[in-house]
């Protein structure tokens, strides 16, 4: 099954049900979801979005497996990133695109204007899943996000948010847990399936040293008396 194609890990916390675990498509629906006039935003060159991949890309790059996208504003070449924001250029918007997912670190690749060959789109990679809560895409599309008291922040969601002094037993606790959650799973190391195990054991079967009779007949000898051995 293709990565595009699998189906997002649910969990529920509280009253809050977040997927969690995201593909680059979930991001791409993100940033269309959460940028201010999204619908705008020309997002491609993957299997899953409309025109497919083109050519031009590295052959054994992240397009072609579907696990990059291509982001272009297409928005006017004034606006604001986020309602009630200063209009800026689409330049700066896309610039400031590929600064803010340099900042998560979550990205296999993230380029964008200054990087070779990206000086008018933003090229993001992402391989299989990542666990990135819901206020880290929305901070991603807009440089903006709306903590749990309806407030608008721009400083970047952390793995784990601090649970709000005005209600300890508010929704931001269940977005600490869970961004906590999600980072922990992605530190984990990926389990072995039972077909890769099977074949770890037959190929130290077949490397093991075998013993001959004689070296267990030596090893028997060595732990006693010969006599004993041998009359019993």
């Amino acid at each position: 099954m293709r990565p595009w194609e699998t189906g997002g890990f649910y969990f529920r916390m509280g009253n809050k049900t977040d997927m969690a675990e995201r593909t680059i498509v979930d991001v791409a629906n993100a940033l269309k979801k959460y940028a201010l006039g999204g619908a705008k935003l020309n997002i491609g060159e993957h299997p899953a979005l409309p025109g497919g991949v083109g050519p031009g890309h590295s052959p054994t790059g992240y397009h072609y497996t579907g696990e990059a996208i291509d982001v272009r504003d297409w928005r006017p070449d004034i606006a604001p990133a986020y309602e009630g924001g200063k209009p800026i250029s689409w330049k700066q918007r896309t610039g400031e695109l590929a600064w803010r997912a340099k900042q998560l670190g979550i990205f296999n690749e993230a380029l964008g204007p200054g990087d070779k060959g990206h000086d008018t789109h933003v090229h993001l990679a992402l391989a299989g899943k990542k666990y990135i809560p819901e206020n880290q895409l929305e901070w991603l599309a807009t440089g903006r996000w709306k903590t749990p008291e309806g407030k608008l922040s721009d400083v970047m969601p952390a793995v784990s948010q601090p649970v709000s002094s005005e209600n300890t037993g508010s929704v931001s606790e269940a977005n600490a847990l869970a961004g906590l959650f999600g980072g922990l799973l992605n530190m984990m190391p990926k389990q072995k399936t039972l077909q890769e195990q099977l074949m770890e054991t037959a190929i130290s079967n077949v490397l093991a040293p075998k013993r001959s009779s004689t070296s267990a007949l030596l090893d028997l000898v060595r732990s006693g008396p010969l006599d004993e051995i041998i009359y019993g």
